[in-house]
């Protein structure tokens, strides 16, 4: 039996998401942060935009998963209670506090 699948079936993609925090999962990983313009003005604008677009990404992801069903996040071993966890990182206090650090 073969039946037509249409394509915006298997459109959809996950931005790149942890459960925990990346540096909790692997001790070896080297880090991919960009050194910040050391100066006054330079350095706090740098820090304002790197904030903006974490904020930004961390929203289009939170609003892409809200979008799925329960049976998707299901599928990749979600659920709406995670999304906390996910994008707050004072929700994973727990999780670091037990991880000695």
């Amino acid at each position: 039996m073969s039946t037509s699948t249409a394509d915006n079936h298997f459109s959809f993609s996950l931005p790149s998401l942890s459960y925990i925090d990346t540096s909790l999962e692997d001790q070896n990983r080297a880090d991919t942060v960009q050194a910040l313009p050391s100066g006054g003005f330079a350095e706090w604008l740098a820090r304002r935009v790197a904030a903006f677009r974490t904020w930004s990404a961390q929203r289009r992801a939170l609003g892409e998963l809200s979008l799925m069903t329960e049976r998707e996040l299901m599928d990749v071993g979600l659920n709406r209670g995670d999304f906390v966890r996910m994008f707050d990182d004072a929700a994973n206090a727990d999780l670091r506090a037990r991880g000695g650090r």
